[in-house]
């Protein structure tokens, strides 16, 4: 915005007097505010497509490779996404999400689990795993997609971490679905 306000005072030195009463403070206060919206604008779009580049890098990825839609290789993500908040403590959670572009957004597009073995979580560890596992194919069956699918979305996810360099999520997702 300096550099704006220097600008437009050089432009406005090197007019003649008479133009320059042609001017009120009220159109070059007017001027700059308008130069500044469209900066702000011009930055928040720049963001936003650097965010839907980013998720449309991995979602592209599974897509291309598993012939499904954006939508549905997003539902899935954000499928896994709510498996792992379930099943991981906050910290490895944090890892595998910080990894994944807009994770919360991702989040927002898993169909809501309809599984009746939720209840069973209370039986203990193993049954609350199968629960949730249980729970994860069903959300994947809602967008679509069969449970044999949940592997192929974690390999692909694997290889997404592997080419952005997320070793720590890596980790986190290799260990998620090993137990």
């Amino acid at each position: 915005m300096k550099k704006s306000l220097v600008l437009s005072l050089a432009v406005l030195s090197t007019l003649s007097f008479s133009t320059l009463n042609a001017f009120s403070l009220g159109d070059a206060a007017g001027a700059l505010s308008s130069m500044s919206a469209t900066t702000t604008q011009q930055s928040e779009k720049t963001t936003q497509k650097t965010q839907q580049t980013s998720t449309s890098a991995l979602t592209g990825m599974l897509s291309s490779q598993l012939g499904i839609s954006d939508k549905q290789a997003a539902g899935g993500v954000g499928s896994i996404l709510s498996y792992a908040q379930s099943a991981l403590p906050s910290n490895d959670y944090t890892k595998l999400a910080s990894a994944v572009p807009d994770a919360s957004s991702m989040l927002s597009m898993a169909p809501k689990s309809t599984n009746a073995l939720s209840s069973l979580g209370s039986l203990g560890s193993t049954a609350s795993s199968a629960a949730s596992m249980a729970g994860l194919a069903s959300q994947f069956s809602a967008l679509g997609l069969d449970s044999g699918m949940i592997t192929k979305f974690v390999s692909i996810m694997m290889d997404y971490f592997k080419q952005s360099g997320s070793t720590d999520a890596m980790g986190v997702l290799s260990g998620l679905f090993s137990k």
